[in-house]
């Protein structure tokens, strides 16, 4: 996923952080080059929602206190799972509406998508730490949450990639089609002499 997020990076900085592949298609340049359209994007809450709520169905199930570790793991992933669902009620919801505004916009997606990249890192951890120290429907569940995450993730992340490979190909086709444009033929200088007055 790390060479997708470089891609996009690069894409958005071509049309800043709000450029949409319409915006690109509907420019007055773009109106004579033969462009491909650009692929439909799902909203973002829609291809993430199996996974979140996954997500959330799990933490519902976790009792950190009730793993047989030590109280230092306890407490660091308790501060994992608190951290986690913080992000589920407070950050990730406002990102993921700015997302949906505009689904084909690769600079309004890119921050849900590198949020949920981040929830999924800290989801592994604690989920890591579970299969060695949580009762086994603990780990289960978090396992089973982890899954559906990853592949709405990588759904995204795929939408996202063919989003930048789009606006790529646009961009090569605008500035192909400006090349062939001809220079205009310069405009002719009419010399005007005056005639001179007898006295």
């Amino acid at each position: 996923m790390m060479r997708v997020a470089i891609q996009l990076v690069a894409v958005c900085g071509l049309f800043g952080a709000g450029a949409s592949l319409a915006q690109v298609a509907a420019s007055p340049a773009s109106a004579g080059a033969a462009t491909p359209a650009a692929p439909a994007m799902k909203r973002a809450s829609v291809v993430l929602q199996p996974g979140l709520d996954g997500v959330r169905a799990a933490l519902r199930e976790v009792r950190v206190e009730k793993w047989k570790t030590s109280g230092a793991v306890r407490e660091e992933m308790d501060g994992d799972v608190g951290s986690i669902q913080r992000d589920l009620d407070g950050t990730l919801p406002g990102l993921l509406s700015v997302a949906d505004s505009a689904p084909d916009s690769v600079g309004k997606v890119l921050p849900a998508y590198r949020n949920v990249e981040a929830l999924y890192d800290v989801l592994l951890r604690v989920a890591s730490v579970a299969r060695l120290a949580a009762p086994q429907a603990q780990s289960a569940a978090l396992d089973g949450a982890m899954a559906d995450l990853d592949s709405g993730r990588r759904m995204l992340g795929d939408q996202l990639q063919s989003s930048a490979v789009a606006v790529e190909k646009q961009v090569v086709d605008l500035q192909t089609a400006l090349k062939a444009v001809p220079a205009p033929a310069p405009v002719p200088t009419r010399t005007v002499t005056k005639k001179k007055v007898k006295p």
